[in-house]
């Protein structure tokens, strides 16, 4: 998130710490650091105790001994401590014994029983979230049309949801987002003809429709009602590989535009790859105290 978003506190709490962590080394950056950061501590109803952790923040508006109500503001996001870029580091964590392990919130929905309960440094993961509250989770790419400076194209791939909660049940979590740029189609874009299409080679036709320049289209993968805005592909699987997947607006001419992610298009060959998921992940830590 950008740098200087407000945190709110994710339930009623005492902050049990608030301020600059002891320095440490960071791999990642070659140097020692220090990251502005704020524990909360939480009594759920059942008399469970949570703490809630947010990270490399750029200011902190709470101090250790508070006692904060959810929503509350508890400072600003931002880049500070071992961080390569901006964002927020959020954990839960839960009692074992006199350890804090982390858990996911949302607690664990594959086959069997939860691995992470048997692990011994584990705990059972739990949903926690309020009906209707728990923010969406998603993997996806963005980016400008055409981003490299030889690149011409009049209608490009600007944006790939690939991975969201459920994508067999819910297939439109998945969506691709074409743009025209305007700096290279001056005039409405015929869409017919265009073809979406995915390393196995599924495809995707776009009906008769135009597009203006700067305007921009979502594909989605499951059903719906089109519009001018959106389209629906009427599958009821996912269409985009979550371990990599090679996006492809193929043009009625036959050139093609394509978006990689996690390397998904080095397994077609024969096409230039006009833009690839950077593979320099974002990489952080910290060492805020526990209680």
């Amino acid at each position: 998130m950008p740098e200087g978003t407000p945190l709110l506190a994710v339930y009623d709490g005492e902050v049990t710490f608030a301020g600059w962590e002891n320095p440490f080394y960071c791999p990642p950056l070659g140097k020692t650091v220090s990251g502005l950061g704020v524990v909360l501590r939480h009594r759920l109803p059942n008399g469970e105790v949570l703490l809630s952790i947010y990270a490399h923040m750029s200011e902190v508006h709470v101090k250790t001994g508070d006692q904060v109500r959810t929503g509350q503001v508890l400072g600003l996001s931002g880049n500070t401590g071992c961080s390569t870029g901006p964002h927020l580091h959020f954990e839960m964590r839960r009692l074992r014994g006199t350890s804090w392990p982390v858990f996911d919130p949302y607690g664990w929905e594959g086959e069997g029983e939860d691995p992470w309960s048997k692990h011994p440094s584990g705990v059972s993961n739990v949903w926690l979230w309020a009906e209707g509250k728990a923010p969406s989770i998603f993997s996806e790419i963005n980016l400008p049309p055409n981003p490299q400076p030889t690149d011409r194209a009049p209608v490009a791939i600007t944006r790939v949801r690939y991975m969201g909660i459920n994508d067999v049940l819910n297939p439109n979590n998945e969506f691709v987002e074409i743009t025209v740029d305007p700096r290279f189609a001056s005039a409405p874009v015929a869409l017919r003809g265009f073809l979406l299409q995915n390393k196995l080679g599924e495809t995707f036709a776009f009906p008769d429709l135009t597009l203006e320049p700067g305007a921009s289209l979502r594909v989605y993968t499951g059903q719906g009602n089109p519009t001018w805005e959106a389209l629906f592909w009427n599958r009821t699987q996912p269409a985009w590989d979550n371990w990599g997947d090679c996006v492809q607006l193929v043009y009625p001419s036959g050139g093609r535009y394509r978006v990689g992610y996690r390397s998904g298009c080095a397994v077609t060959q024969g096409f230039k790859v006009l833009a690839e998921e950077k593979k320099d992940a974002l990489l952080d830590a910290h060492r805020l105290p526990l209680p």
